[in-house]
């Protein structure tokens, strides 16, 4: 074999473990998750928030519980996951809803605006509309936009950036 069918090879065979890690990274139960958070069981109520909506965006999707079992947080492929452990949406405090950001979920997400509406529908059939004060990119890290609040708000986010390596957040607060 001459040198540039065994550069191209090597080169198929680097390219073929990339694509495979980017798969792996794309399906990593920690790629939507925060680093080193807590959490407290907040509500007790048997109401949980069943749909969302957010019609600006056309998004329709069900809402799934979730919880952060040793720093991974669970995620659903099917929907939007709704941290158990925060309050429910519509009750004081901050809700957190998060999703992957493929196009049948949350892909165009970053494309909301302050000002754009998100319905919840909870699981009683009770409908609770919230308007979009802010959104911003935050790292991992950034564990404040998790904390609790003395209003009554959602948080909701989604990965962003290179390699998903930030989050794009949209904090909303209730009007109904």
């Amino acid at each position: 074999m001459n040198f540039f069918s065994k550069i191209s090879i090597m080169l198929g065979f680097a390219l073929l473990f990339f694509g495979a890690y980017l798969v792996f990274e794309r399906y990593n139960p920690k790629r939507l998750g925060f680093e080193n958070v807590s959490q407290a069981v907040i509500s007790s109520s048997n109401t949980y928030p069943k749909k969302i909506f957010i019609p600006k965006l056309s998004i329709e999707l069900g809402i799934y519980p979730a919880k952060i079992i040793n720093n991974n947080w669970e995620a659903t492929t099917q929907g939007v996951s709704y941290l158990a452990s925060s309050p429910v949406p519509g009750e004081a405090g901050n809700s957190i809803l998060y999703g992957h950001n493929f196009p049948n979920l949350l892909g165009s997400l970053p494309k909301i605006k302050p000002g754009d509406k998100i319905v919840i529908v909870l699981n009683s059939g009770e409908e609770k509309t919230f308007v979009v004060k802010y959104t911003q990119i935050v790292t991992p890290q950034q564990t404040e936009i998790l904390k609790s609040s003395n209003d009554t708000r959602i948080t909701l986010y989604t990965c962003t950036g290179f390699l998903d390596s930030k989050r794009f957040v949209a904090t909303a607060t209730l009007i109904n």
